[in-house]
């Protein structure tokens, strides 16, 4: 591997390019035009570990070991250059000309964050996984100002947050708070390739810790904290005597904070999973709660079962081809389906090919057109016996006569809202149902 990189700035300007192809892949994702680069998004790593829990598969699973092993081999690159979120905050740090230096390594909370994540995930509760992933996160504030207009402003907290960490202290979202970065960094810190200043060369002129967004350098002491390193490759940019070494030479590091760690998030797994059974009584009793139960895209399973394993990445509702998938509000907390706006079209399946976290299961398009979302729920007295959705229905759940009223069949309806989209009196509703079945 690299012994140094030669006075070049070859590989910090290739990890750059690396990461602004990412970054514009991740934006054109989110456009319906461009269906096939979603697929892209299943590579991300917190999106492809809830997935493994919610909908298991080998392809997920190899996601998430390619992942691992690379940050292994090779370090945290997948902070620098796939994580949609940290190209976001290397943005913020760019227009606010932010310098870092070195951080305060605060192992305990970021391994606390992780374990409870770890835990509740294991459990079938992605509360902390929603407001944490990086890629989910990114996701809500691009799919608020791909619909600006009607963007709850809550849809832009999470932009505001990461703006005003990034000015207070760069990257510490990446070396503190993400579980993502944590579990990587783990792996990272224990690899094979590292990033590690060398004695002989380094002259001690300290431009390195001020250059690396992480906080994992002090100069002073001639240490490079491979475990927070981020792999953005500006320290060896910038270092004047090309003293920023990449190889198989071990850091000098001490292994009691890693032990005090593990033990750390032992403890706190442990304690997530004995609360684990009321905070799920919990979330179910909230949803149960609601006055209006919501009807949820076809693989969800049921509100339940969605609102444990959907992040609000908010990809589904921008490919949705009837426009009735929408974000969280007031109501809900999680998407949901709103026939106000469309139905859900026969011949379409894009939220099942796409969800990168397992909540809308994949399905075939057979499946999809025999999967039960909702029933319809007809008011006789608004009903002007126009027969439009007889007409309409996809899989003929109503039958008309001239002049007659309707009859509608619960047993053919798959719920899909073609009916209420089309009823011109609003007899028809579509009502949520307690779980989704195939007819």
């Amino acid at each position: 591997m690299f012994k140094n990189f030669k006075g070049n700035k070859k590989p910090y300007f290739i990890r750059l390019s690396a990461a602004a192809v990412m970054f514009v892949i991740t934006i054109l994702a989110f456009l319906p035009v461009c269906k096939p680069l979603a697929y892209v998004l299943q590579l991300n790593f917190g999106a492809a570990a809830a997935k493994l829990i919610a909908d298991f598969s080998i392809i997920t699973l190899s996601i998430v070991l390619v992942n691992l092993l690379a940050a292994f081999v090779f370090g945290r690159f997948y902070c620098s250059v796939i994580c949609p979120f940290g190209v976001l905050q290397d943005i913020i740090g760019s227009i606010f000309r932010r310098k870092s230096g070195a951080h305060k390594n605060h192992f305990y909370i970021r391994y606390t964050i992780a374990a409870l994540c770890a835990a509740l995930m294991l459990g079938g509760v992605s509360a902390v996984l929603r407001y944490l992933d990086p890629y989910s996160n990114f996701g809500n504030i691009l799919t608020g100002f791909l619909n600006i207009k009607t963007a709850p402003v809550l849809t832009f907290l999470p932009l505001i947050v990461i703006a005003l960490l990034v000015i207070r202290q760069n990257r510490i979202f990446c070396t503190t708070i993400c579980p993502v970065g944590t579990v990587l960094g783990l792996f990272s810190k224990s690899g094979i390739f590292k990033m590690y200043i060398s004695e002989e060369i380094c002259k001690g002129c300290g431009l390195c810790e001020k250059e690396c967004p992480a906080g994992a350098i002090v100069s002073k002491e001639k240490s490079l904290d491979n475990e927070r390193c981020i792999r953005c490759m500006r320290c060896a940019a910038k270092c004047p005597g090309h003293g920023i070494l990449y190889g198989t030479q071990h850091e000098k590091i001490s292994f009691n904070p890693s032990r005090r760690s593990f033990i750390a998030a032992g403890i706190t797994a442990a304690a997530a999973i004995a609360v684990f059974a009321k905070g799920k009584d919990a979330v179910s009793s909230i949803i149960e709660g609601f006055k209006k139960r919501p009807v949820c895209p076809p693989g969800a399973g049921s509100p339940e079962r969605f609102a444990q394993s959907c992040t609000n990445c908010g990809l589904c509702v921008e490919h949705c081809k009837g426009k009735i998938l929408k974000k969280p509000d007031a109501e809900y907390e999680t998407v949901h389906v709103d026939f106000s706006c469309g139905k859900c079209e026969f011949d379409c399946k894009n939220c099942s090919d796409i969800c990168p976290t397992g909540a809308i299961r994949k399905m075939s398009l057979e499946e999809k057109q025999n999967c039960r979302i909702g029933l319809v729920k007809l008011d006789y007295e608004k009903c002007t016996k126009c027969g439009l959705c007889a007409h309409i229905c996809p899989k003929d759940a109503f039958s008309h006569k001239s002049g007659e009223s309707p009859v509608y069949n619960a047993a053919k309806c798959i719920g899909c809202g073609a009916c209420q989209n089309i009823c011109p009196s609003g007899a028809i509703e579509i009502i949520s149902i307690n779980k989704q079945s195939q007819i």
